[in-house]
């Protein structure tokens, strides 16, 4: 049977056909509401790299929308009273979105499953689905697709969506980008982001524990310096990840680390999109991870053999 290091592979690989197709599909739905128009009165919540997805859209409509934790959000109904909540949720099984979707009839104005699920309980006790849709390879994977299509499908109730049409070459720079570095098995990975770049460290940081099982952190560029770096060693790496070409603190960060001969890489910023730049951004962490499992000899990702703590998090997050 096909190892999960080589079916996250081929689907890292298939968003170069998947995602220009599903901007075709979502950008054929329903546009928002002229009173949601930028994100105006929308809540997006959801859960792991939903929740990185979630805070990046916040992010990206320069916080008219907002974002919230799913389980926080039923916990404090009144932080939905009269939003459009949208759910993320690529089963749709998820407990906490499921619990905030059944909670938040009556305050919410109107609920928004975004899931691969429209059959699912989360889709039962929403109003409406946004269908999350891309090819699986058939086996339980780290995020990779699923991530970059949940990013789209709550990007398009924001913004009109990009064609994205050089998937390709971003595919190959990435290959390209990743070949010399190297993330350490015993030491900690630091992302570390600014704007978009925040959520999408938060993203690779998850790539980084679920594939490969290695220690790694996520933080804002500006706090950084302020907390974790006093706990960095020779031994670790810091990845950088600006989201522009005029962010002075990441690339002042970077060349001091370098100066000082710490472990320091960087996603330069390629694209004056930012939708571009967040899902090329996202494609160069995939292939990151998917990458140092191969040189590693490594076939499967490190959540599958560690059954003690996948029973734990199924049992956490599902019904």
């Amino acid at each position: 049977m096909t190892g999960t290091i080589e079916s996250m592979g081929a689907e890292i690989k298939n968003q170069i056909d998947d995602l220009p197709s599903y901007v075709d599909f979502l950008s054929e739905l329903p546009p928002p509401a002229q009173s949601e128009s930028g994100g105006r009165g929308c809540i997006f919540t959801g859960a792991g790299d939903s929740f990185a997805a979630a805070l990046a859209t916040e992010i990206l409509s320069e916080y008219v929308a907002r974002s919230l934790d799913p389980y926080e959000a039923s916990r404090q109904l009144s932080s939905t009273e009269d939003s459009h909540l949208y759910l993320i949720s690529v089963s749709g099984k998820t407990k906490s979105n499921i619990y905030a979707a059944r909670a938040a009839k009556g305050y919410s104005r109107e609920i928004t499953a975004i899931t691969a699920n429209p059959d699912s309980q989360l889709a039962k006790y929403s109003n409406n689905v946004i269908e999350l849709r891309f090819r699986s390879e058939g086996r339980l994977t780290p995020g990779t697709v699923s991530f970059t299509t949940s990013l789209l499908a709550c990007y398009s109730r924001i913004r009109i969506l990009p064609r994205l049409s050089r998937l390709g070459d971003v595919y190959d720079e990435a290959l390209s980008w990743c070949h010399e570095i190297e993330i350490p098995s015993r030491s900690t990975t630091f992302m570390v982001g600014t704007g978009l770049g925040y959520p999408l460290a938060m993203y690779g940081n998850a790539k980084i524990y679920e594939v490969l099982g290695y220690k790694s952190q996520c933080q804002r560029t500006e706090q950084f310096s302020h907390m974790e770096l006093f706990s960095l060693a020779k031994d670790d790496l810091v990845l950088i990840i600006p989201m522009s070409e005029n962010d002075l603190n990441a690339k002042t960060l970077h060349s001091i680390l370098k100066e000082n001969s710490f472990k320091t890489a960087s996603i330069p910023p390629r694209f004056q999109d930012e939708i571009e730049e967040s899902i090329r951004t996202s494609i160069h962490l995939q292939v990151l991870a998917w990458r140092a499992a191969q040189k590693s000899g490594i076939e499967e990702c490190a959540f599958i053999n560690r059954n003690e703590l996948l029973k734990i998090s199924d049992k956490m997050i599902y019904v």
